[in-house]
């Protein structure tokens, strides 16, 4: 057997061992042997074949962010490697798992022009968790480990990408190579676990406790991975409101009996009242979608931050205490619940008052906006139990704005950097791993930009539904000041409408299926409909000067609650 196959073998049965499913390959000549020998153990895999390692590297993503688990990307040498940049970042701040496996060259080709060779080593080391560069070697003893510090260290530390970059020399296959699959158990689902801060230390829990106690407070909660169950527990324990972004899968209608849920934090935090600014903020997960928040929240005395990561965005505000386990830390408040006040519920209540009064006023003044009032709609009458993609700039601002109480869907976002980039490959990810209904809220720009991931979705999707807002551009830049100053070059250079692209020409060309509703009943019907194509894309015409008011609406609501 050659080298290369004893020793891929070996890392095949790692992944085996813990459980490691679903691996995405784009074609190519240097990653013969990987591609070579996962076929081989295709009964134990998930494969899919994407042919743009860009899209297929979103794609990964879109499946780890429903599994939590590694996916695993492979990919040939050179330019091929460059393309999983962008996802590859995106993973990284997101804190979503993958395995990344570029094949190389002999490391003795780097430096010397010859073609398709381009150094490898760690390429990106800014973004990752984790990075070993494998040799020409016939060594096989160290795959072993290798294949478990790559789980390990995407799995837990925190969650993210790692890198390993693999060189073959040739020849790839033989003649003579060994027809005989090696016999590898499948074993229940096995993971490997971080026993990082299982138990608190007493100062850590003293201090929680003092910085809590008897303040004034607000949870602050943004995309995260722990259980919503545990965040409404603490926020239960300690008798503050707590401020929900749009994807943190908070705003469920069900959460908002027994917890005092604010879904209008964006509004509020615009606003110049000193009655909401808590003497204590405790932050979960991610940064919110509003930089209002953000903004406003770094004038407040202390802060306590949760999550996994020590990339914590210190820019805001310092931090005063970072824990890493939630669980931990609710088991050991179960012991301490009479040090907090539980009767008196005035701070809640006025949070809750000027969120009514928020609510109102947003369904009074900026419901006149025709894509506000299309997305109610769409989020009003999707399936229950589906999931929900919100992508970048006006559709995740809208979002933040106009969601409460929703329905039982689950919302993902990409806000690790907040691109553009990638959206339909990443949703395409997302079905290809369930049954349920998968929905993509979508600007035009970014469907233009990922226009490639369209071929992804029809090959892998199940049921995507694309909902793509055509403002004939990106209209959020009218939202900005410098709009105002640069006026002559602003249309062209900034907003960038793509007239020429007929989207129901392009759509019937992959055999998708298109609809163009032109009023809220027809929206209504498209929606409630059962799609028979596993893609289909919904175009929703806006116009462009409608968004030039979006500031002034906003102002009235923020005006009215003051």
């Amino acid at each position: 057997m050659i080298i290369h196959n004893k020793q891929i073998n070996i890392f095949i049965e790692q992944l085996v061992k813990y459980s490691i499913r679903d691996i995405v390959i784009s074609p190519g000549s240097r990653s013969t042997p990987l591609v070579n020998n996962f076929l081989k153990y295709k009964d134990f895999f998930n494969l899919d074949l994407v042919l743009d390692e860009r899209s297929a590297a979103f794609f990964a993503l879109g499946k780890s962010k429903v599994s939590k688990r590694p996916t695993v990307l492979i990919c040939t040498s050179g330019t091929a490697t460059l393309n999983y940049s962008p996802a590859i970042a995106e993973s990284y701040y997101s804190q979503v798992p993958l395995i990344i496996i570029t094949s190389d060259r002999p490391m003795d080709y780097r430096e010397t022009g010859a073609n398709q060779t381009l150094n490898q080593n760690n390429i990106y080391k800014n973004n990752i968790n984790w990075f070993f560069d494998i040799p020409i070697t016939d060594k096989t003893n160290f795959i072993s480990n290798i294949a478990y510090k790559a789980i390990y260290n995407s799995e837990n530390s925190p969650q993210g990408p790692v890198h390993i970059n693999w060189q073959f020399e040739e020849p790839f296959t033989s003649d003579e190579e060994e027809k005989e699959i090696k016999k590898i158990e499948l074993n229940e689902f096995k993971k490997i676990t971080s026993e990082k801060e299982m138990i608190l230390s007493q100062d850590k829990i003293t201090n929680f406790i003092n910085l809590v106690k008897n303040k004034k407070g607000i949870i602050l909660v943004g995309s995260h991975n722990y259980q919503n169950s545990k965040i409404l527990e603490l926020s239960r324990m300690i008798n503050w409101p707590i401020i929900a972004d749009p994807l943190s899968n908070l705003r469920n209608s069900k959460n908002y009996y027994e917890n005092t849920i604010i879904d209008t934090g964006d509004i509020l935090y615009r606003s110049e009242s000193q009655n909401l600014l808590p003497e204590t903020i405790i932050h979960i997960g991610s940064l919110p979608v509003s930089k209002f928040i953000s903004k406003k929240l770094e004038n407040s005395k202390n802060h306590i931050f949760i999550d996994p990561s020590n990339r914590i965005s210190h820019g805001f505000y310092n931090i005063d205490l970072q824990l890493h386990n939630l669980d931990s830390l609710i088991f050991e408040l179960d012991n301490h619940k009479n040090l907090f006040n539980r009767k008196d519920n005035n701070w809640k209540n006025n949070f809750s008052k000027i969120d009514e009064k928020a609510r109102k006023s947003l369904h009074e003044n900026f419901y006149k906006l025709k894509e506000v009032n299309f997305k109610k709609i769409i989020l009003n009458n999707v399936p229950d139990n589906s999931f929900y993609i919100s992508g970048n700039s006006l559709p995740i601002r809208i979002l933040d704005i106009i969601l409460n109480k929703s329905s039982n869907i689950t919302f993902l976002g990409n806000r690790g950097l907040s691109g553009i980039d990638g959206n339909i490959s990443i949703a395409s990810g997302v079905s290809s791993m369930t049954d349920k209904n998968v929905f993509l809220d979508l600007g035009d720009l970014a469907f233009t930009h990922d226009i490639g991931g369209l071929i992804t979705a029809k090959r892998n999707s199940k049921n995507l539904t694309i909902f793509l807002n055509n403002n004939e551009g990106g209209q959020i830049f009218n939202l900005l000041p410098q709009s105002k100053d640069l006026s002559e070059i602003y249309e062209d250079w900034f907003i960038t409408p793509h007239q020429n692209l007929n989207i129901k020409d392009l759509c019937k060309s992959l055999s998708i299926d298109y609809f163009n509703p032109k009023n809220e009943d027809e929206l209504k019907k498209i929606i409630s409909s059962n799609f028979t194509n596993n893609l289909n894309v919904v175009e929703m015409n806006f116009n462009k000067k409608d968004y030039l008011t979006y500031n002034s609406l906003i102002q009235k609501v923020i005006d009215d609650i003051n």
